[in-house]
């Protein structure tokens, strides 16, 4: 508890939240990625004072914390420990909202402990997971083959050095020479390109990108809950997605494109009703965030929020 609160991070582009989800009074939200919190207080804030908010998070961490920390706004926030790719069965008695609202990817507080294993900064165990529900990267290290792990780092890293490093990696691993986050960091570091060690990124940041994400399955999930989103949203309602990379960024902006675009192709004769998407874009591009608020939470720079409202 201690150390989530002390790791908590200002959320991002939350005015572009509350603004694209029409936050008001009496309305009902989804918040698929709880975290700290910050959205979900925005949501109650702005919707008092009967508004209410379904927070999901995989991390029971993160949901212990949220508790004590959104005390104050009773039963308008109910909290789910789960998946929101789940978000159909976790909303089965909250559905139709107004709004969903997912901040992808890893939370701060997850990356700043240690213990967690998320990052190579600090020395801690092979583990990578969001929550209960996925494997540890141990387990996953120890059932996994040199071309599965290869193609992990080509795609979710996109490594040129994939394989080779793949390769070196199980070696040490079944060696027992990688029992950590520190040993698994300096193996990479030591094996990167020569491209990887003159630019600005250590070399164990795209490996660490691959494995966190293989070892949550977050791109599957991702996917998954963008096109659950018609399930749960009223029409009229809206959703907000905001990632952190582009292999986060490409899969939001191709669902999107499939629930605004009709499955009619051009020249066919059909009736009006036919020709009716799914949803509609309210961002043509990505909504960055302003130099102000990256000058004061640098976690912004490389957000990116689109939004859809369903028809």
């Amino acid at each position: 508890m201690t150390q989530y609160a002390s790791a908590w991070h200002e959320p991002v582009l939350v005015d572009e939240v509350l603004a694209f989800l029409d936050a008001r009074p009496g309305r009902r939200f989804i918040d698929g990625t709880l975290g700290g919190g910050g959205h979900t207080h925005a949501l109650l804030d702005a919707t008092a004072p009967d508004g209410e908010v379904l927070a999901i998070d995989r991390d029971p961490a993160a949901i212990e914390f949220a508790r004590e920390r959104l005390a104050q706004f009773g039963n308008r926030v109910r909290f789910v420990q789960g998946n929101y790719a789940d978000v159909v069965r976790h909303a089965a008695d909250f559905a139709p909202v107004d709004g969903m609202l997912v901040d992808a990817g890893v939370s701060s507080h997850q990356l700043d402990d240690a213990e967690r294993g998320f990052s190579f900064r600090g020395d801690g165990p092979l583990d990578m997971r969001m929550g209960p529900d996925a494997p540890s990267l141990e387990q996953v290290l120890a059932s996994i083959d040199e071309q599965e792990l290869g193609r992990i780092f080509r795609t979710y890293g996109e490594m040129k050095d994939a394989g080779r490093i793949a390769a070196r990696v199980l070696e040490a691993f079944r060696a027992g020479s990688i029992a950590s986050t520190g040993e698994l960091a300096r193996l990479i570091e030591a094996e990167g390109s020569g491209a990887a060690r003159k630019s600005n990124i250590h070399p164990a940041t795209l490996a660490f990108q691959a494995l966190r994400i293989a070892v949550n399955e977050e791109l599957t999930a991702l996917e998954r809950t963008v096109r659950e989103v018609p399930k749960v949203l009223r029409a009229g309602g809206r959703a907000v997605f905001i990632t952190f990379h582009s292999l986060e960024d490409r899969i939001v902006k191709r669902e999107f494109r499939a629930l605004t675009t009709s499955s009619v192709p051009k020249g066919v004769p059909v009736m009006d009703d036919e020709l009716k998407t799914l949803a509609r874009l309210l961002t043509r591009k990505p909504v960055t965030a302003g130099d102000e608020e990256i000058e004061r939470n640098p976690r912004a720079r490389s957000a990116k929020l689109r939004a859809i409202e369903i028809c």
